[in-house]
């Protein structure tokens, strides 16, 4: 049975940093030294668990009416099992608010799998042009497309952007 514990009470935050630093490419993660400095009561960092084996990390950010999903992994070696979705669905399960999360546009055979695998839960794809900004000075922003529980109009689209940008990039002035 898939548990969730948060990453400052888990046994496996070594294994959370590694596949946190290992599943997503620099350019569409924070610094993993930065991630203590976010708001707690808005920012969660969760190590999924299989009994005692750590299989994956879910971070994610609650908002009134609104929960966004940044990173979600499982472990390599688990991948193509069915854990990845039992997990996920597990999450969703949990949660009567929206949920969107940004996945990467269909550019490879792997992006495209993570479109399918979300949308297979359930998740729509929103056709509105989306771009994450960059984690880092300096860094890249990535084109991206938001996946979303109940699908979006564009003011709301436009709504959970600036939200995103503001809260979580830190790009628009509160």
């Amino acid at each position: 049975m898939i548990t969730f514990t948060n990453l400052s009470e888990s046994d496996h935050s070594h294994f959370a940093q590694k596949l946190f630093e290992e599943a997503f490419p620099e350019q569409e993660r924070p610094p993993f030294s930065s991630l203590r400095q976010r708001d707690a009561g808005k920012f969660h960092f969760l190590v999924a668990e299989n009994g005692d084996e750590p299989v994956g990390i879910l971070t994610y950010w609650t908002f009134d009416d609104l929960i966004y999903i940044e990173h979600f992994a499982i472990a390599e070696e688990l991948r193509n099992q069915g854990i990845g979705k039992a997990t996920f669905l597990y999450f969703l399960s949990q949660q009567t608010e929206q949920v969107v999360l940004e996945v990467e546009t269909p550019h490879s055979e792997e992006s495209e799998h993570r479109i399918e695998f979300y949308a297979s839960m359930g998740l729509f794809r929103n056709p509105q042009p989306y771009t994450q900004p960059a984690y880092r000075n300096g860094g890249q922003e990535v084109d991206m497309i938001i996946m979303s529980k109940y699908e979006l109009d564009d003011d709301e689209f436009d709504e959970i952007r600036t939200l995103l940008y503001r809260e979580v990039y830190g790009k628009i002035e509160k």
